[in-house]
């Protein structure tokens, strides 16, 4: 199933479309999936070093860079400053 299946959304403004996107994301979300201790363990470091300002933040712009155009992939982003 695509958008190509529901051309009357891609009718909608941005901000509906991304709020009925985060809809059907959550819609699909499963909390019941158990964590195992191991992980546990990893998300409560990487959330204290988060909380105490030692784990260094990026913003959504770096993170999209580094995403498209990860290091070592021998392009150079077209928009990087």
């Amino acid at each position: 199933m695509t958008l190509a299946n529901f051309p009357e959304l891609t009718k909608l403004p941005k901000h509906q479309r991304m709020k009925l996107a985060e809809e059907l994301w959550f819609s699909g979300v499963d909390d019941s999936l158990p964590v195992s201790p191991v992980q546990k363990k990893i998300l409560d470091e990487r959330w204290a070093a988060y909380k105490s300002g030692k784990m260094k933040r990026i913003t959504l712009h770096e993170l999209e860079r580094r995403l498209i155009w990860p290091a070592g992939s021998g392009h150079q982003h077209p928009i990087a400053s």
